[in-house]
């Protein structure tokens, strides 16, 4: 049967009321995003923020284009249930994407399935596909309300029998429609064209963030070639700008392989010293691994990964679960063992976190080893790690602030959270080790209700959320929230930095952009140059104001007037004043006017958009001191061979004039360092380093060597300063 019948059986799902039918919800009425389970796996993918990607968990979906709910195709043969943006409202955070010519005349690059590799032509399929645009804009959809989060997406990209610019294309695609979202090779230092290989025991979630990106897009096609020589730049160079090559891989003897495919199913894996090529030694290689689940719709008796066996295989130290078939509707196509969203959830016990009595925000590990959130003035061990991720329980006891201190006093320990199931699993070993049933783990949400912060110290921003006046029922609720979740997942150097207003021809305010600038921070980093921004409204004629804020500018004062229009309230006027004496303005006030001047700034808005207009408006507050100044990078620096050592020092730099003869040591903020040519850091070369207020510096005396003995590796080096003067 071709897909139209499926159609029809959908449909008929929806009449008959069955498990499809869901709460509609404002943010996406398809499903319904809300669920507990849904909320569960939405904060555990955010709790692998700052760990190295080799160390992170991802909920994925295999062949996502491929599914019931998606009206762009009509598969055949389908690998699941709902659309690639409603999984992600579900808390799906990676995705799969089989990309094709349409046919051999036809080079339009579209998203079908046929294992033919380089010979697949989509025509072959008979049936309507989506386009690889369309699939693109569903990513695109769901990070316009989600700047907070990163995802990732796979491709299965062959070169072309019919088509030899076919990558070109796919890249060209890439940059019309995701553009500023994707974090480029080039952002991690890598030169155009270059077959860049995913960073995974460095590049973190944090780190896209903070070069002010949300995709990470990879290829591992095909798994048995090598990948640099098969997507060259002669037909991929276009490609290559987007897309990284497989993955840095180390075996048991620490040497570096970059490109590498990843490890799937044990499959490719590197071997330990006993030569297996599990995904637990995988993991402990430090490396990146995948539990691939490829069932279709006709083979669902044959689903191999649900229940109990997918985080069975986080346990185990896989890295991506990407399962078919997810929350398939079993009444229609009969998957009754499709994998369900719980199934993914390592962390967060049923039902939590649930913060009762309105004053729980901090989590405990309990005795089974799932989280819930408790009073943070209770007497409880804590969870403390050491820089190699071993767990120890704390020999003392007390209120959750007190876990830093307590894990110190053990040693080389930190308080701190689990990144993912496997870590999970070590820590309820070291619990039971050391008889010990609950402790404080290193997460909360003190500072935002709901925004859960994972392995940092704890910092009071002085958060306050002022109530939206107006129609609190017309339109669509819109709430920008999820800047202020990024400025705290990231490391801070996110600002507001301009303002444009606008009203229509009837002199009524009716449009708002609020515009953010991610800074540079200590990272390998290179913070993007684009402005991340929120609109809301519709700019219809009339005037329109906009502001730049300085580098240390915020807006501390907020007025708006709501009035009635077409029966119905509205926002007619709104002043916004900063702290460097200016302001600016839109439409006229009349009806009831509001003001918000409490001496913090006013960071985000959130509120209700409808018929073009903004019904309702209020703000999030965070402290005036939350402006966090950027830091300025040198470039990559590799002034010295390691003849007799490699000296990068600061006074080096200096004389060699890579750094400005004003600036002095006091001004530098951190230094990252990598090899030369395979870019691996600095931290995984095993050598002793220098790298202090003197600058950066590897002795061969330090690393069994001598001076006609060279032993250190040739290091390049970033310098981040805290003035721009600093730089040549």
């Amino acid at each position: 049967m071709k897909i139209s019948s499926h159609k029809h059986l959908a449909t008929k799902a929806l009449l008959l009321g069955s498990c499809l039918l869901l709460n509609p919800m404002s943010s996406w009425a398809e499903i319904d995003s809300s669920a507990e389970q849904v909320t569960r796996l939405t904060l555990q993918g955010q709790i692998d923020t700052g760990a190295p990607l080799s160390k992170s968990l991802w909920a994925g979906a295999h062949n996502a284009f491929a599914s019931f709910q998606w009206s762009e195709g009509d598969y055949t043969d389908v690998n699941q249930w709902y659309s690639p943006k409603s999984l992600f409202w579900r808390g799906i955070r990676v995705v799969e994407y089989d990309v094709y010519p349409m046919s051999a005349s036809d080079n339009t690059p579209k998203l079908c399935h046929l294992g033919l590799e380089e010979a697949t032509k989509c025509s072959w399929t008979f049936v309507t596909v989506a386009s690889l645009a369309t699939g693109l804009d569903q990513l695109s959809d769901y990070l316009s309300t989600h700047k907070d989060e990163v995802l990732m997406l796979k491709l299965e990209a062959y070169d072309s029998d019919y088509h030899n610019n076919f990558r070109n294309l796919i890249g060209d695609k890439i940059k019309d429609k995701l553009g500023d979202y994707v974090f480029k090779p080039e952002n991690w230092g890598y030169n155009n064209g270059d077959c860049s290989s995913l960073p995974v025991q460095t590049l973190r979630k944090q780190d896209v963030l903070d070069a002010g990106k949300n995709i990470i897009i990879v290829t591992q096609i095909p798994r048995k070639k090598d990948l640099c020589n098969y997507h060259d730049e002669d037909h991929a160079s276009k490609y290559l700008e987007w897309v990284w090559i497989g993955a840095d891989e180390f075996d048991n003897g620490g040497n570096l392989s970059s490109s590498e495919a990843f490890c799937q199913n044990g499959d490719q894996c590197a071997k330990d010293e006993d030569g297996d090529e599990t995904f637990s030694a995988n993991y402990a290689l430090g490396n990146f691994s995948l539990a691939l689940d490829a069932t279709t719709e006709y083979k669902k008796d044959e689903i191999k990964l649900h229940g109990a066996d997918v985080l069975e295989k986080a346990e185990e130290g896989a890295n991506i679960l990407e399962l078919a078939l997810v929350e398939a509707n079993a009444t229609t196509i009969g998957a009754s063992k499709a994998p369900q969203i719980e199934d993914y959830v390592w962390s967060w016990h049923s039902g939590e976190p649930n913060n009762a009595n309105n004053n729980e925000d901090c989590a405990l590990s309990r005795s089974d080893g799932s989280l819930n959130d408790a009073n943070c003035t209770q007497s409880k061990s804590f969870a403390c790690v050491d820089d190699n991720r071993n767990w120890q329980i704390s020999t003392s006891s007390g209120s959750w602030d007190q876990g830093f201190s307590a894990c110190e006093a053990l040693g080389n320990f930190h308080f701190a959270m689990p990144y993912n199931a496997r870590e999970n699993q070590d820590l309820l070993s070291a619990k039971n080790t050391a008889g010990i049933t609950t402790a404080w783990l290193n997460y909360h949400d003190q500072n935002v209700e709901g925004v859960w912060q994972a392995n940092s110290e704890y910092e009071d921003i002085g958060y306050s959320k002022s109530a939206a006046k107006g129609d609190d029922s017309a339109g669509d609720a819109f709430d920008d929230l999820d800047m202020l979740k990024r400025k705290l997942l990231g490391t801070g150097a996110l600002n507001l930095r301009s303002i444009k207003l606008s009203e229509g021809d009837e002199g009524k305010f009716r449009y708002v952009r609020m515009c953010y600038e991610q800074g540079q921070v200590v990272s390998h980093a290179s913070a993007s140059g684009n402005d991340i921004c929120k609109t809301h409204g519709s700019i219809s004629g009339g005037r329109f104001s906009e502001i730049t804020l300085g580098s240390s500018g915020y807006i501390k004062a907020m007025t708006y007037c709501v009035d009635r229009d077409d029966g119905k309230d509205r926002v007619v006027y709104l002043k916004l004043t900063t702290n460097q004496n200016s302001s600016i303005d839109s439409g006229t006030c009349t009806g009831t006017s509001y003001s918000l001047n409490d001496g913090d700034q006013i960071f985000a808005l959130h509120g209700r958009v409808g018929n073009d207009f903004i019904r309702s408006l209020g703000a999030h507050h965070i402290a005036a001191s939350q402006v966090t100044a950027p830091l300025y990078a040198s470039d990559w620096l590799d002034r010295d061979n390691p003849a007799n050592g490699d000296d990068e020092r600061f006074t080096k730099q200096q004389q060699s004039g890579n750094i400005s003869s004003t600036c002095a040591a006091s001004d530098v903020a951190g230094i990252v360092a990598r090899v030369v040519g395979n870019k691996l850091d600095s931290s995984l070369t095993g050598q002793k380093l220098i790298n202090n207020s003197a600058g950066f510096a590897c002795w061969n005396s330090d690393n069994g060597g001598s001076s006609s003995n060279t032993t250190c590796e040739d290091y390049e080096v970033k310098y981040f300063f805290t003035k721009a003067s600093c730089l040549p």
